[in-house]
């Protein structure tokens, strides 16, 4: 009887993490096909990104000879109603619409995409010679005004994109579960990806591995959970999950400590 319930006791943990694996699953395969999922020669920026709420520096925009940039609106859902470039000795800018201040008479002023294209330098007096610019973006839509920020530079290399698409405001994302303390949440998260690796849900050489590995050397570091996992690029759903795995018995632990029971039962 008791060897029987020691090895229903098995039998329930090792059901335990196959089901905490495979609900980690999707969840893995949603968060390494999120950058697949951007068509080549497309860049995506978040409007939390390029407005400088998310902490991130402001996003580069290179310019390589012979080759335009579009910055596009459109599905943000917002209008151009003004634009600054700082140094226009490096660069010309169009756009779709039409706005004031750049040479033309406008009735319905606005925007959804501009165009940067790289020009020869022009010397243009008491303007510094340098081979970079900002670009300030005002644009309006459902939820009011927002000024957009980015730096401007030349490149000599092939551009790996040719359209920065600003993407709108992603919904907040659920909270953390603060069910342990800081540090045994960081244990469960670190148990839970090696579980992960075990069950070949995640794979050492994926750049999902390196992501999650940032997020914990900022949260050993000091850094929130919720703040590491932004920073690093991967969601609190997948923190969640390895939480969730990683508190569960390890299999191997589980099988030895039964094992162990067992010789000394048998010893009785």
């Amino acid at each position: 009887m008791k060897v029987f319930l020691q090895n229903l006791t098995l039998t329930a943990s090792i059901y335990t993490v196959l089901t905490f694996a495979t609900s980690l699953l999707p969840v893995v395969a949603g968060e390494t096909s999120r950058s697949s999922q951007t068509p080549q020669g497309l860049r995506r920026i978040s409007q939390d990104t390029a407005t400088g709420q998310s902490g991130s520096e402001i996003p580069l925009i290179e310019l390589s000879p012979g080759y335009g940039v579009n910055i596009s609106f459109i599905s943000s859902g917002e209008i151009v109603e003004k634009v600054w470039l700082d140094n226009p000795a490096i660069a010309s800018l169009d756009v779709d619409g039409c706005l004031s201040g750049l040479g033309r008479e406008c009735n319905s002023p606005g925007a959804t995409v501009l165009h940067l294209r790289r020009i020869n330098p022009i010397d243009i007096p008491q303007l510094p010679k340098m081979n970079s610019s900002l670009l300030t973006v005002v644009a309006k839509g459902n939820s009011g005004r927002r000024v957009y920020l980015f730096r401007v530079a030349t490149a000599n290399a092939k551009p790996k994109y040719h359209t920065i698409e600003v993407t709108p405001h992603t919904q907040e994302q659920p909270e953390i579960r603060e069910l342990l303390p800081h540090y045994q949440n960081l244990q469960a998260i670190s148990r839970g990806l090696e579980i992960a690796q075990k069950q070949r849900l995640i794979s050492p050489e994926s750049p999902l591995w390196q992501r999650i590995k940032n997020f914990l050397t900022n949260v050993k570091s000091g850094e929130s959970i919720s703040n590491a996992a932004r920073k690093a690029g991967i969601t609190l759903q997948l923190v969640n999950r390895l939480i969730e795995l990683g508190q569960t018995t390890p299999v191997n632990t589980l099988r030895q400590r039964l094992v162990n029971q067992s010789n000394y039962s048998n010893k009785i």
